[in-house]
């Protein structure tokens, strides 16, 4: 589907003029950069079956982050994060060898997170260079904004409201530099990644997305894939302290360049969410299904999504298993001002076949001490069937803003 190229080309030739012609009417004195700052420290230990050691991962994000305007329109950024270990190492970060222990996936080092120019007008926005990308709501593409070292794009996006209600969103990205950082094998993924997404939104009701989605990987073919879905939400309000939303999603995939691997398989979700007061309440399925017909078993594969948010807290389904999985959910929330609590079960089992996988228990509290400072408590416990094996995890967060 190199003809994502030509669409690219189309756009840049498009805008190119218009941005010359807005740019004409904007000036302003050069203002002084804008500097921010971010500090996360986390405490994360894992008690994993089959291993004979546990991890405690004490790891502290520093995050510099510096932006100039050169005028109304046009402005660039840069982001440089550091990831620091503070005492012994006794967890596998996934390239220090210590096999022994459980994996907590935050390497320490230093990365360039972004660098780019950017143009923003009225109706649409071009963005050069190293950057995140989120897009919907990161099931497919995402930052992995969880992990102390983030996921980020070397790219060109483009998005333009066509409409009142109707918005593009196009990225190609040449590099994906993944949270395990640069120093390890699969750090960085050199790639060819077109990301076509569109939203339509006719009210404040309704939400309709379709996305077409090609993903190449020199550095892993075998997650090479086309994916093209669509989308729908629908949010009402009830009351004063009363909603309710519904949420649904399809999507079919198949290999994509060297994947050698000849494949289709399905995705769906259908999800229920009720407001009211303080509480929040919730249930849904996720299908990611599977191709079984090899004997081998391909499943539906989301290399670039924020994964710590589906499927669990222990991050035990970070690749789909052959026989695909289903995941059956309830969530239960409550807020009190500053103060909220969600807990989250979950029935994971095989899309294709009869499979229990496991089950797993997730809690989550978290606390706004005011605008910059936040601390976080999470829990999460697989209790496994027939795939992997028992794993808790805690995890203890403080988080600064500046």
């Amino acid at each position: 589907m190199r003809y994502y190229s030509l669409i690219a080309m189309a756009l840049a030739a498009t805008c190119t003029s218009v941005f010359a012609v807005a740019e004409e009417k904007t000036s302003v004195a050069l203002a002084a950069p804008e500097l921010k700052m971010l500090f996360r420290y986390r405490l994360e230990a894992v008690d994993q079956n089959g291993l004979a050691e546990n991890a405690l991962a004490s790891t502290l994000l520093s995050r510099f982050s510096l932006t100039q305007k050169f005028s109304h329109s046009w402005s660039a950024g840069g982001e440089f994060d550091y990831v620091a270990a503070l005492g012994d190492k006794n967890y596998n970060d996934s390239i220090n060898g210590k096999t022994a222990y459980p994996v907590v996936a935050d390497p320490a080092g230093a990365d360039l997170n972004q660098v780019f120019i950017q143009y923003q007008g009225d109706s649409q926005t071009l963005k050069i260079g190293r950057q995140r990308i989120n897009l919907a709501n990161e099931r497919f593409v995402g930052g992995v904004g969880w992990r102390q070292n983030e996921q980020t794009f070397d790219a060109v996006r483009y998005q333009a409201s066509l409409s009142s209600d109707l918005k593009l969103d196009y990225s190609y990205s040449s590099k994906v530099n993944r949270v395990f950082g640069s120093k390890s094998p699969q750090g960085d993924w050199s790639s060819d990644v077109h990301l076509l997404d569109l939203r339509y939104q006719p009210g404040n009701n309704h939400q309709l997305g379709a996305f077409v989605y090609q993903m190449e990987f020199d550095d892993a073919p075998l997650v090479s894939n086309q994916t093209l879905g669509l989308d729908y939400q629908y949010s009402q309000v009830l009351s004063q302290s009363s909603r309710y939303q519904l949420y649904g999603s399809y999507a079919w995939q198949q290999e994509a360049g060297d994947n050698p691997n000849a494949y289709n398989a399905e995705y769906w979700t259908l999800e229920a969410n009720f407001w009211s007061g303080a509480w929040q309440s919730g249930v849904g399925i996720e299908v990611l299904g599977a191709d079984t017909g090899s004997g081998n078993g391909i499943g539906f594969a989301t290399p670039l999504a924020t994964l710590h948010k589906f499927q669990g807290f222990a991050d035990k389904f970070l690749a789909t298993p052959v026989s695909g999985i289903e995941d059956k959910y309830i969530k239960l929330g409550y807020k009190l001002d500053q103060l909220e609590l969600i807990t989250f079960y979950h029935w994971l089992d095989a899309a294709e076949g009869e499979a229990d996988y496991g089950k797993e228990l997730n809690v989550q509290l978290s606390y706004s001490l005011n605008a910059q400072h936040a601390v976080l408590l999470k829990y999460a416990d697989y209790q496994a069937n027939s795939l992997h094996t028992d794993t808790s995890k805690f995890w203890l967060q403080w988080l600064a803003k500046y």
